[in-house]
C-alpha cells in the first residue's frame, strides 16, 4: 500500500502545481483552454494510437471485456446514485447521480501506471485504460450524460459518439486486428508517442487548474449531499467491485484494474458535461473536488486491500 500511496502523492504534487499556477495567474484561462484542447484533441489520441499499435499483446486482449466493464461500473454507480437520490427534497438529483456515476477513468489511472508499474506491466495497463476509455467516453459524452441530464423532448445526437480519443483508439485497433500496424513507419509513430506521453504531466496540470476553478462559496448548504455522493463513489462502489473480483478470484493485473477504476474519484471533465447540459456545474465541480481530496486516502486503501486479498504483486 505504501507504493500506491507514494504514486498518489506524486500525482497530487503535479496537480497542486497546476492549482498554484492557476491561482497565481501563471496559467490564464486562455492558456488553460488551449491545454484542454491540446490534451483532448492531440496528446491523449496520440498516446492511445501509439501505445496500442506498439503493444503486441493486444491481440490477446479482447476489447469487449473492457466495454462490458465500462458499462458495468457505470450502471452499478448510476443505480446507487439513483436509489440514494430517489424522492429526496434537494434540487441536485441529476448532478448527484452524475457525480456518483462518472469516474476519472483516464487521467489518474494513466498517471498511476507511470509511477507504479515496471515498464512491461505499464504498457499492458495503458492498453487496458484506452480500451476502457473507448466505452466510457461513449457513455459519458453521449449516451450516459444524455440519459442523466436529458430534457423533455430532447433528441439524441449520434455524432456525439465520436471524440478524438475514441477515433484514435478505433484507428489503432483497426490497424492491429488487420495486421497492418507494422506498415506505419517509426518516423510517424515515434513523434506521436513523444507528444502522447506528455499527457501524463499535462493532464495532471489541467486537473489542478480545474480544481482551482471550483467555487466553494455557499458550499456548506450542500456539504451533506456532497459527502453522501463522495461516500457512494469512494466507498460503496469500490467495495462492491472488490467483493466481485475476490469472489471470482481475479488475482491479476485485470483485477487490479477493475478495483482501481471502481475506486476512482469523479471525472474531472464532468463540470464541462454538466455545463453543456445546462445543469448545476458548481455542485458538480464541488463534488469533483471533494472526491479527489478524499481519494488520496481511499484509493491506496482499496488497492492495498485488493493486493492483500488476491495475492497480486508487481
Amino acid at each position: 500500500m505504501g507504493v500506491i500511496s507514494l504514486a498518489i502523492i506524486k500525482l497530487t504534487i503535479i496537480a497542486v502545481l497546476g492549482y498554484y499556477f492557476y491561482k497565481k495567474h501563471a496559467i490564464e484561462e486562455k492558456a488553460l483552454n488551449f491545454l484542454i484542447f491540446f490534451v483532448v484533441n492531440f496528446t491523449i489520441p496520440f498516446m492511445a494510437f501509439s501505445h496500442i499499435i506498439e503493444n503486441t499483446a493486444l491481440q490477446m486482449t479482447p476489447p469487449l471485456i473492457f466495454l462490458f466493464l465500462s458499462i458495468a461500473i457505470f450502471l452499478a454507480s448510476f443505480v446507487l446514485g439513483y436509489i440514494f437520490s430517489f424522492k429526496r427534497s434537494h434540487d441536485f438529483k441529476k448532478e448527484f447521480i452524475s457525480v456518483v456515476s462518472f469516474q476519472n477513468c483516464g487521467y489518474l489511472p494513466l498517471n498511476i501506471a507511470l509511477f507504479l508499474f515496471p515498464a512491461h506491466l505499464r504498457e499492458e495497463f495503458i492498453v487496458y485504460v484506452f480500451l476502457y476509455i473507448l466505452g466510457f467516453d461513449i457513455i459519458m459524452w453521449s449516451v450516459g450524460s444524455y440519459f442523466i441530464f436529458r430534457k423533455k423532448g430532447e433528441e439524441f445526437k449520434p455524432k456525439t459518439l465520436l471524440t478524438p480519443p475514441i477515433i484514435g483508439t478505433l484507428a489503432a485497433l483497426l490497424l492491429v486486428y488487420t495486421n497492418t500496424a507494422h506498415f506505419i513507419p517509426k518516423v510517424v509513430t515515434v513523434p506521436m508517442k513523444m507528444i502522447g506521453d506528455t499527457s501524463f504531466v499535462l493532464s495532471m496540470l489541467v486537473l489542478g487548474c480545474w480544481l482551482a476553478k471550483i467555487n466553494l462559496e455557499h458550499f456548506y448548504a450542500k456539504l451533506f449531499i456532497i459527502l453522501e455522493a463522495s461516500a457512494l463513489k469512494l466507498i460503496v462502489v469500490p467495495l462492491l467491485f472488490l467483493l466481485l473480483v475476490v469472489k471470482f478470484d481475479i488475482g491479476s493485473l485485470l483485477g487490479f484494474f477493475i478495483v482501481l477504476q471502481a475506486s476512482m474519484p469523479s471525472a474531472v471533465t464532468l463540470p464541462i458535461v454538466a455545463n453543456l447540459r445546462k445543469a448545476d456545474s458548481e455542485f458538480v465541480s464541488q463534488g469533483v473536488l471533494f472526491t479527489h481530496v478524499f481519494s488520496i486516502v481511499s484509493v491506496p486503501l482499496w488497492l492495498g486491500l485488493y493486493m492483500k486479498l488476491s495475492g497480486f504483486t508487481f
